[in-house]
């Protein structure tokens, strides 16, 4: 059989590439990758580009740029990162409550429970809790071990308070310059705010109200708030009041009221403090008188002194010698004030009781480590007295010692204390003229501070 030229062409073809048949003529065509790359380039060619192939040294000078541009990226963003880390990363610092002995029990709602917890004694708080007081009386404690004082802020809560603790934090390292950084949120009821001035940094406390927002200080606040206001009033330091797109600053003996959406009142006046160098920034040359007393007169006596502690001035009783013999110091300061007119009037102090080895107030209740004595002349014109006593030690249950006109309060920190109304709690022989006050410690040894005295009277 003779072999057509047609045939033998079409075995040659099909021997070398692929081709097919179109009409008369035939195509050839091209392995598939070899396909896919020649549409590439000729769409790059169409794009303007020659593609990588056709220009390496392009595609060598593009990645190099690249990670030019990611080295210097890298370069400055991780040293800004470790910086940023160092000085504004912080901590939680330890916070908890004490729940005064016999005033009742405290709740605390914590981020995540189902159901408060009550608390009778002490507790340590976490960021997000809220503490609802009660009934009781409560004193939170914002602590800082590496501070010399061991306490950063102090806040007590009255009853019926609810106060929530945003935030309570420390630099990480100590290479940070920030300060240590209190937030709290007091959504109804009253609050005494002490902040000590720490040493290593200082210290920003702010607290929110309904109201308003209160920049704090180191020094003393009370802070109350209702449905309608907030009131903020300054015992020592400054207070920066925010409301309603403006500020004012609260100065010692003064105070303002925050509405909602309303800028604050212009500062007004606190109520009349009646006593003189209640804080002690004059020594005790000035309006105080200076006394001890010994059982024996052979025995070590007890000293008063005034000492700087957290960046104020507070007077220091200390005794250090023989135990089981009684001894006392004193500060007393004449007063000489009528009181008729007046509605209110109580008596303010910070307490710390740091060492009592006599337990409560001694078998007859009358020798506590920190003592206030008011005498005053009564509307009948007779003399008499109002005491009040602070302890930390509960003496033995076998001892049988009564506690009379005490309160047991913990030991270490400044603990603000606030009086009753007296000319309401007096009413039966009402205060018609103050005499003298004497602030005192009584016992066998002690250690004990006593800071920011006053008789408030309105």
């Amino acid at each position: 059989m003779v072999n057509s030229p047609i045939g033998q062409a079409g075995e040659a073809s099909s021997a070398t590439e692929p081709s097919t048949l179109v009409g008369n003529s035939t195509r050839e065509i091209a392995p598939a990758g070899q396909t896919i790359v020649a549409s590439w380039d000729s769409s790059l060619q169409r794009m303007g580009y020659r593609g990588w192939r056709a220009n390496p040294e392009r595609m060598a000078w593009t990645i190099l740029i690249a990670a030019f541009v990611i080295f210097c990226f890298l370069a400055v963003s991780v040293p800004l990162a470790i910086r940023w880390y160092l000085l504004y990363s912080v901590e939680r610092v330890p916070a908890r409550i004490d729940v005064l002995a016999g005033t009742g029990t405290a709740l605390v709602f914590s981020v995540g429970a189902r159901e408060p917890a009550g608390v009778e004694n002490t507790r340590p708080i976490q960021k997000g809790d809220t503490i609802r007081s009660g009934d009781a009386r409560v004193i939170l404690s914002i602590e800082e071990p590496s501070e010399p004082e061991g306490v950063l802020s102090t806040v007590q809560l009255y009853s019926q308070t609810e106060l929530t603790v945003r935030k309570a934090n420390r630099p990480r390292f100590s290479l940070s310059r920030e300060p240590y950084r209190i937030e709290l949120e007091l959504h109804n009821g009253r609050v005494r705010v002490l902040n000590l001035q720490p040493l290593r940094r200082a210290l920003a406390v702010r607290v929110y109200t309904p109201q308003g927002v209160v920049d704090l200080t180191t020094g003393s606040f009370s802070i109350e708030v209702s449905r309608e206001e907030t009131q903020v009033t300054a015992r020592s330091g400054e207070a920066i009041a925010h409301s309603g797109g403006a500020a004012v600053t609260v100065r010692p003996g003064q105070r303002t009221i925050l509405q909602e959406a309303v800028p604050p009142l212009e500062p007004l006046p606190a109520a009349q403090n009646l006593l003189v160098n209640g804080n002690f920034e004059k020594g005790l040359t000035s309006a105080w008188q200076v006394g001890t007393y010994q059982q024996l007169p052979t025995v070590a006596p007890a000293t008063v002194e005034v000492v700087e502690v957290g960046g104020r001035k507070a007077v220091y009783f200390s005794r250090s010698a023989e135990e089981g013999v009684h001894t006392e110091a004193w500060i007393e300061q004449a007063l000489n004030k009528d009181v008729l007119d007046f509605e209110q009037l109580s008596i303010r102090l910070d307490v710390r009781l740091i060492h009592q080895s006599l337990p409560g107030g001694g078998y007859l209740s009358s020798e506590f480590p920190v003592m206030v004595r008011l005498n005053y002349t009564d509307v009948y014109g007779k003399q008499l007295e109002w005491v009040h006593g602070f302890y930390y030690r509960d003496p033995d249950p076998n001892s049988n010692w009564p506690i009379i006109n005490g309160e047991k309060i913990p030991p270490h920190i400044w603990y603000p204390y606030e009086s009753p109304n007296l000319i309401e709690l007096l009413r039966d022989t009402r205060p018609a003229r103050l005499n003298s006050i004497r602030i005192y410690a009584s016992g066998w040894n002690y250690q004990s501070m006593v800071s920011e005295i006053g008789i408030i009277a309105r």
